[in-house]
């Protein structure tokens, strides 16, 4: 377990990553039980629609059951450069939040919540304007939101990244992230970079079909 009391602050929006499955904080925010209760009975459990078997994210119950899994709520209202700050600052922040190397090192994940934000559409678009700099730091940043339309994997019709709460989330890159990084060249080079001795077969199989196919 980690040290529920985080030394690390955004130098630009402020915000201090901490771990939500230590012990209950006096001073968490009211919705912080329902980030729990999400990350468990929906990422860490199956999906009839998911279209494979496991949970639906299985970085999840690893980073949970380490404690690893941070959170920080910024609430009210949030427009578009308050979420690039706090974007910057999970980058910036997330090589050093708690274990900075070893092997528990890549369990880590932290979501930066915006528990009164309505207008989704700047999630989105900050989601796409900061993921190259993410990828090519070896991370992964995801959007999650009520209502989210963005497709599974292997079933069009599941949505994944339809949540209670609206979210950043981020990531160490693994290595069956490639059909995410694979419609931008610097992402897929970044991805090479960090696999290149160890891409699973599946992969590099779909590496080859792709290339074929330019």
């Amino acid at each position: 377990m980690t040290d529920q009391t985080s030394v690390l602050r955004g130098r630009r929006s402020g915000i201090e990553p901490v771990s939500v499955f230590d012990d209950v904080r006096d001073d968490e925010h009211p919705r912080t039980a329902e980030l729990r209760r999400w990350a468990v009975d929906f990422l860490c459990r199956p999906h009839d629609e998911l279209g494979r078997s496991g949970a639906v994210c299985p970085f999840a119950a690893p980073s949970i059951g380490r404690g690893l899994f941070y959170a920080v709520f910024v609430p009210g209202a949030v427009g578009a450069q308050r979420m690039r700050d706090v974007a910057d600052d999970l980058a910036e922040l997330f090589p050093h939040l708690s274990p900075a190397s070893g092997p528990d090192a890549a369990l880590k994940s932290v979501v930066a919540v915006f528990p009164d934000v309505t207008d989704y559409d700047v999630i989105d678009l900050v989601q796409n304007e900061r993921k190259s700099e993410f990828v090519l730091d070896g991370l992964m940043l995801g959007q999650f939101y009520p209502g989210c339309t963005v497709s599974g994997l292997r079933n069009s019709a599941f949505r994944a990244l339809d949540a209670p709460l609206p979210m950043l989330a981020v990531r160490h890159m693994v290595g069956s992230d490639f059909p995410f990084l694979a419609s931008q060249r610097e992402w897929v080079l970044a991805y090479l970079k960090k696999f290149a001795a160890s891409v699973p077969s599946m992969v590099r199989a779909d590496i080859a079909d792709r290339v074929m196919m330019s």
